[in-house]
Parts: C-alpha cells; sequence; structure tokens
C-alpha cells in the first residue's frame, strides 16, 4: 500500500475517533408531571443548558409514574422527573436512587364544588387524583391527612381522573367533588365558581415531590453524566427565579401546558415563585420522602422496610453547592 494511503487510512480513523469522543452522550429523560414546577427541566432543555453541558437530551412525558419507572428499569430512560412515590418500586426491588429534589413540601390546594365549606363534608364525596400512588395522589393524601380525613374510614371515594386540566374540568363539571390543583388551575377553577377549602402551601407539609432520580447502576457508570444533567437543570431552576427571564420561562411553559392566555400564563408564574413550588437549592430531602414513607407502608409493609439514607443520594448536589456552582448561576440569573 503506498505511503500516501496508509497516511489518508490513519487519517480517517483518527478522525472517527476524534468524532466518537466528541459525541455528545444521548440521555433520555422522562417526566410525568405536567405544571408550572416543570419549568426547570423545559427551560433547561430549550435555553440549550443540556447541550452546554455536553448531553444530548430527550424531554419525554409519560402518562403516570408506573410507565416512567418501567421506562427507567428497561433502560430506555436514563433520568426521572419524578415523584416519592417511587419508594415503592424501590421496595419490590428496583434500584432507583434519588439525586435532587426540586420541590420538597405539599403546594396544591384543595379545591371542592360550591356548598363544601368544611373539610369534614367531604366525607361519601368522590375526590379526583391524576393516578393512584403518584405525586399528585401523595399530596393529597398527606393533605387531608393534615385535615383529619382518611379516605377508607371517612368514605372518600378516591378516583382515577387525569392532569390538572382533566380534573379541573372534571370538577366544574360535577362529575367529582374535589381534588387538589396546582396554584394556576386552581386559579382558573375559583374563576368558574369553584372553592378553595385549604392551600397546602400554607400547611408545610414535607414531600418530595418533584425530584429527580437514576438507576443506582447508572450513577455508578455514568456519574459525570449524572452531575452534569443536574448542572443542566439547577441553570435551568437559577433561570426560571430569574424576572429578567420571565418572558423565555412563559414561552416554555405556555407550549407545554397548550395554554393560549399569557395573562393566565403570568399569574401561574407569579404563584410558582410565591408559593414555594420550587426550592432554590435542589437538596433531597430525607424528612419529606419520611412522610411518604408512612403514608404508604400501611398499605404497602415492604415500604416501611426501606432504609431511606441508602436510597437517598445527597453528594452530587452538595458538591454543585460546597463548590460555589449553585450561588455562581443564581449571580448569572439574578433572583431580583
Amino acid at each position: 500500500m503506498p505511503q500516501t494511503l496508509l497516511c489518508l487510512c490513519f487519517s480517517l480513523v483518527g478522525s472517527a475517533d476524534v468524532r466518537a469522543a466528541s459525541a455528545k452522550p444521548k440521555v433520555v429523560i422522562a417526566h410525568a408531571a405536567m405544571n408550572f414546577r416543570v419549568a426547570p427541566l423545559w427551560v433547561a432543555q430549550d435555553q440549550g443548558f443540556f447541550a452546554k453541558y455536553g448531553i444530548d437530551s430527550e424531554i419525554i412525558y409519560m402518562r403516570g409514574g408506573p410507565t416512567l419507572f418501567s421506562g427507567m428499569l428497561s433502560g430506555d430512560i436514563q433520568i426521572g422527573w419524578t415523584a416519592s412515590a417511587i419508594i415503592v418500586p424501590i421496595a419490590e426491588g428496583a434500584d432507583f436512587v434519588i439525586v435532587a429534589g426540586f420541590n420538597n413540601r405539599v403546594t396544591d390546594e384543595l379545591v371542592v364544588r360550591p356548598g363544601i365549606k368544611r373539610p369534614e363534608e367531604l366525607r361519601g364525596k368522590r375526590f379526583g387524583v391524576q393516578s393512584i400512588g403518584g405525586g399528585g395522589w401523595v399530596g393529597a393524601m398527606l393533605g387531608l391527612e393534615s385535615l383529619g380525613l382518611e379516605p377508607r374510614r371517612d368514605d372518600i371515594r378516591v378516583l382515577v381522573i387525569g392532569d390538572n386540566t382533566v380534573r379541573g374540568q372534571a370538577l366544574e363539571g360535577g362529575s367529582i367533588d374535589a381534588t387538589v390543583l396546582d396554584g394556576l388551575f386552581s386559579r382558573k377553577a375559583k374563576a368558574k365558581g369553584m372553592i378553595a377549602l385549604a392551600d397546602f402551601s400554607q400547611s408545610n407539609i414535607p414531600m418530595m415531590n418533584h425530584l429527580v432520580a437514576v438507576r443506582r447502576t447508572y450513577l455508578q457508570r455514568q456519574p459525570e453524566i449524572v452531575e452534569n444533567v443536574l448542572r443542566a437543570l439547577v441553570e435551568g431552576l437559577a433561570f426560571t427565579w430569574s424576572p429578567k427571564s420571565k418572558s423565555a420561562v412563559l414561552k416554555s411553559v405556555m407550549r407545554r401546558l397548550r395554554i393560549t392566555e399569557t395573562s393566565f400564563a403570568e399569574e401561574g408564574y407569579q404563584e410558582l415563585l410565591t408559593r414555594g413550588g420550587l426550592e432554590k437549592k435542589p437538596h433531597p430531602s430525607l424528612e419529606g420522602v419520611r412522610n411518604v414513607q408512612r403514608l404508604m407502608a400501611s398499605s404497602n409493609p415492604r415500604v416501611g422496610e426501606i432504609k431511606l439514607e441508602e436510597i437517598v443520594d445527597r453528594s452530587i448536589v452538595r458538591k454543585l453547592d460546597d463548590s460555589g456552582f449553585i450561588d455562581r448561576m443564581y449571580s448569572v440569573y439574578p433572583a431580583k
């Protein structure tokens, strides 16, 4: 083989190696919630933050936590933006680990049909949720518990209805008597005559709702990828908190939630920032997971056997915080 041809072959092989080394890792990130609190995830995608940190990301919506968990177990989904109901598959043997918490307490409102004036009047009524065992269900059950209610004892019929939009429509149409709604959808329901019976954002009920989870095996194999995903999400979080970014945040959220009224979306954005819907530093909350464990262990004893310290990994967010990365993001995107 002539020397020039050999050089060309080695050149081509070298170019292929460089391209392979520089290729961004493909990461599928799934979420099951559809509300304003998912904003940091959507913003990180739309603003190119994942690409900035070397991640080729794909964001997908899954209808319900169980479907999302199945996708993670199969390996089709690498990162889950989900809720603390993830402890149920963990109790069944799934190797999930929680690495960040973007919302560590219940923030929804309990909204009811006109005529219901006190919590005890929910006895015997129909209560709508998105799914049994999902994050919204957990928040609703913890909220009812804080009001002294227990669905089985008090004959509150819990019905699977759908997401915030569908539950709001069901409430207005009379097919359910009560539900919990995110601030934006609660405001819309109240404008149509529904009643806010309780605002759980004022109750300080610990619960990890919007958390980030991965398979432990994936974290062990790809710690740098998980860290870079969290870097992008933290930047998305700081971007969301900054008033200067409001128009871009609204654009991302309105497209995902199919909102056409800008004024309505602006109200939801303000409620997100004022009702404590997002943490400023997404440290995972053991107290929030422990509260969920206590609630769910009554129906699934295996959940009560989980050692929470083993399924919550605080190391990456702590590293980002201790290194000053999180504070730097808030200097780049000032909250005032």
